[in-house]
């Protein structure tokens, strides 16, 4: 009798095993179906994003029409000490990578001009006429405000990045749609937009200034979007950090396609302009 209960126990213990197996899989299926669907519901949103952005030529747009550009425009520095005012001048060229984008921004206050570059390879720092490579500290926000830019999920598919659709939201009587954006190294953005016309809002995204810091967080709010050589531009751009109003971006002029080479972001070249120019 002894052995027909060990022999009905161990059987007993075989069936629920195999049960529970075919259970556990049937929910990891069930799951994997629910992301997949949930990631191409994020990949459908991104793509009207990208066709709102560039009517009428959609992806190629960003190539073709915004191969480089420059933006002009005004900036509000916002501190405990109070606001600074002045001008802003952004220059930058597209490559097949976000990371590979030669970029430049020129700030100028009434106290003093500023300018922080990447030629592809190297970042620098031209401040009272001495150009320097920028250190870590400077370098690091530099490259984050373009990687986590609303520009970075419009090119998502060709930096190879993940889509995860978040969910839906509400702001006043405006439908939003949450996507999260995932780079290759783990980075994450998170995007709110705006459903009926397909604009990004807002985005956030965290950095951290070591390992071992206390995360920073950002929260970009855009609006008054305008139609400039078939492209669609936010040409207001509020910045939060931790929470507090820091600064405030508003472009004046863009002009797209236009003759910019790769040398004029070289920090040599800068150099030789300031010394021209003093």
């Amino acid at each position: 009798m002894r052995a027909r209960i060990i022999f009905f126990t161990s059987t007993l213990a075989v069936l629920l095993l195999a049960d529970f197996s075919g259970l556990s899989a049937k929910v990891s299926a069930q799951k994997a179906k629910e992301k997949e669907q949930k990631n191409s519901r994020a990949e459908e949103i991104v793509e009207q994003a990208i066709n709102a952005y560039f009517p009428g030529s959609g992806r190629a747009g960003m190539y073709a029409i915004q191969r480089n550009g420059i933006l002009r425009g005004l900036v509000t520095l916002i501190s405990p000490e109070g606001k600074r005012e002045g001008k802003t001048v952004t220059k930058f060229i597209r490559k097949p990578l976000l990371s590979e984008d030669p970029l430049m921004i020129e700030v100028e206050l009434p106290d003093v001009k500023y300018t922080i570059g990447f030629d592809g390879k190297q970042t620098w720092t031209l401040f009272n006429g001495q150009t320097q490579l920028a250190t870590p500290e400077i370098a690091s926000p530099f490259h984050a405000s373009h990687a986590h830019s609303y520009e970075a999920l419009l090119r998502y598919k060709e930096n190879n990045c993940k889509l995860e659709f978040v969910g839906n939201d509400k702001i006043l009587t405006l439908d939003i749609d949450i996507v999260d954006l995932i780079t290759p190294t783990g980075e994450r953005t998170r995007y709110q937009i705006n459903r009926r016309f397909s604009h990004i809002l807002y985005l956030e995204y965290e950095t951290k200034a070591s390992p071992e810091a206390q995360p920073t967080k950002y929260r970009l709010a855009f609006s008054k979007f305008k139609l400039i050589q078939n492209t669609v531009i936010p040409s207001k751009t509020v910045v939060y950090e931790n929470g507090r109003q820091i600064e405030e971006r508003t472009i004046v002029e863009a002009v797209f396609n236009v003759q910019l080479d790769d040398k004029a972001f070289k920090a040599d070249a800068k150099a030789t302009d300031a010394a021209i120019k003093h």
